[in-house]
């Protein structure tokens, strides 16, 4: 059985805006590390592991 809680965060304006720039962030370093897998399983490599 799967169970899940949903929090609502009441946030002020500074700590909404942190928010959303952590978020930017991950976002970016998600899609540069998709790039990066991306380019190596094209080229017929193997792909990279975290340390690299």
């Amino acid at each position: 059985m799967l169970k899940s809680f949903q929090t609502k965060l009441n946030l002020n304006n500074q700590q909404r805006s942190l928010a959303a720039k952590h978020a930017g962030v991950a976002r970016h370093a998600w899609n540069w590390g998709l790039e990066i897998c991306l380019k190596a399983l094209s080229a017929n490599k193997k792909l990279p592991t975290a340390i690299d």
